[in-house]
């Protein structure tokens, strides 16, 4: 099971808090304690030096005065040693040993301090500190200072107190710093994962509402943005169902009530053959709105081109032909336009025939009888911009970006064009752009409307 993240950032701190407590009490504490005893004998040593350089100078004798004075500000004891081990002198007014039994400056540490009792001299452990008395270079004897080892203790255990308090400081600001990432991002985050999990469960119109402006508001939007599509998406899904369920409806619709006609004997005999013939058409429209369906299916899942090279103005030589019913049924003519007799492109020519059979039934369509279709073909740099033109309804404005979507038709009442499919212009798009290329449209309406693609020269 994954840990929330709130867990981890606990767990991360409670982690950070044992490392810091345990780096406190195992590493600071014993540095601390060496700081301060180190500071303490460089402070001692530099006042055994003092006074023996007083030593020098005063030929062979101790001032007393400077003795006492010396032990009061370091709060050392101080003793002046013979080479035997005699106390010849010393600070205060407590008792003094007469002797220091087995001293010898080799037995302590690095040549001039040793801690410890001081052979058997105290009876709490003490930092001795110890310098050469010399006239010329011959020494006299030793000056002795002397520190308990429980005060310099007490001073490092004042100054790990110290870095306690520092310690708790730090985690307290840590602890402010992890209860602003909580606020700051544990809990928007949150708000976006719960946004999500509406989203999952079909509530897209659930608000994020984390606020702020940063990523984490760039995520929450574009999460909306998300469910706003999904939500646009399954809008067209149920219109595209609807749309489907009715033109498949009403074709299968006539044709079960013309052969149920024939059947029963309401159409007679002699009549049958104009009502076949009305079957034939709507079998027609119903295979026309498969073929649409499975070329949109293709086309969504990515289609292959089989590009080739072939002259585009051929190609429409001999998809012209196709309408020669419509065109006399509506007494229309073709008027044929290119600008060059050979104008060779690199597309996929099926594809290609497609766009022209889509685009020059669509024109028919919607042309006034007695009326001309324009196409033509003109060489534009390295393109062929291909035209075709109808005199006819033409397209209102508003409704111009809307015939590239599947099932639309710009009768609204679904009236003048029964046949179609509202599959055409939207697969026409699909396949241009599948080239890379670009299909535009110019209507004004009770005039016309052309659309002019383009296609790569040779």
């Amino acid at each position: 099971m994954k840990a929330p993240l709130r867990l981890k950032f606990v767990l991360a701190y409670i982690a950070l808090a044992l490392a810091g407590f345990f780096f406190v009490y195992f590493f600071s504490a014993r540095f601390v304690a060496r700081q301060a005893e180190n500071n303490v004998r460089s402070t001692l040593y530099r006042d055994a030096s003092y006074l023996a350089a007083a030593y020098q100078v005063n030929t062979g004798s101790v001032n007393q005065g400077q003795v006492e004075a010396m032990a009061y500000a370091s709060g050392s004891s101080i003793w002046i040693l013979d080479l035997s081990g005699n106390i010849i002198a010393a600070s205060g007014t407590a008792e003094t040993p007469e002797a220091v039994p087995g001293f010898s400056p080799t037995d302590g540490k690095t040549g001039y301090y040793m801690t410890g009792d001081f052979y058997g001299c105290f009876e709490e452990d003490m930092l001795s500190v110890y310098y050469p008395l010399t006239q010329g270079v011959i020494t006299n004897g030793y000056v002795v200072l002397h520190y308990p080892m429980q005060t310099i203790r007490v001073d490092a255990d004042n100054r790990l107190q110290a870095a306690y308090i520092i310690y708790g400081a730090l985690m307290i600001l840590l602890l402010g710093f992890f209860v602003f990432l909580d606020i700051s991002v544990i809990q928007r985050l949150q708000k976006v994962r719960r946004a999500g999990l509406e989203y999952v469960n079909g509530n897209l119109t659930y608000p994020s509402d984390v606020g702020g402006n940063d990523d984490i508001t760039r995520i929450a939007e574009t999460q909306e943005d998300l469910a706003r599509q999904l939500t646009s998406a399954s809008e067209d899904q149920h219109r595209f169902l609807a749309n489907i369920s009715h033109d498949f409806r009403s074709p299968l619709t006539s044709i079960r009530g013309y052969i149920a006609a024939m059947q029963d004997g309401t159409i007679p005999p002699e009549m049958q053959g104009k009502y076949f013939n009305v079957v034939m058409n709507e079998t027609e429209r119903l295979t026309k709105l498969a073929n649409g369906l499975i070329d949109m299916t293709q086309l969504e899942n990515g289609i292959i081109l089989d590009r080739s090279r072939f002259c585009i103005n051929d190609l429409i030589r001999e998809v012209l032909p196709t309408f020669e019913g419509p065109v006399t049924d509506k007494n229309l003519s073709f008027d044929v336009t290119f600008e060059e007799e050979h104008a060779p492109v690199v597309a996929d020519r099926a594809r290609i025939q497609q766009v022209l059979y889509n685009l020059i039934d669509n024109a028919i369509k919607f042309s006034n009888t007695d009326s001309t279709v324009d196409i033509s073909t003109h060489l534009h740099g390295d393109r062929i911009l291909v035209s075709v033109a109808d005199h006819g309804v033409g397209i209102e404005r508003e409704n111009i970006n809307k015939i590239w979507e599947r099932f639309y038709k710009t009768d609204a009442s679904r009236g003048r064009d029964k046949k179609g499919t509202g599959l055409g212009l939207s697969i026409v798009r699909e396949i241009v752009q599948a080239h890379k290329e670009n299909i535009d449209v110019i209507s004004t309406p009770g005039v016309g409307t052309e659309f002019i693609f383009t296609l790569p020269r040779e």
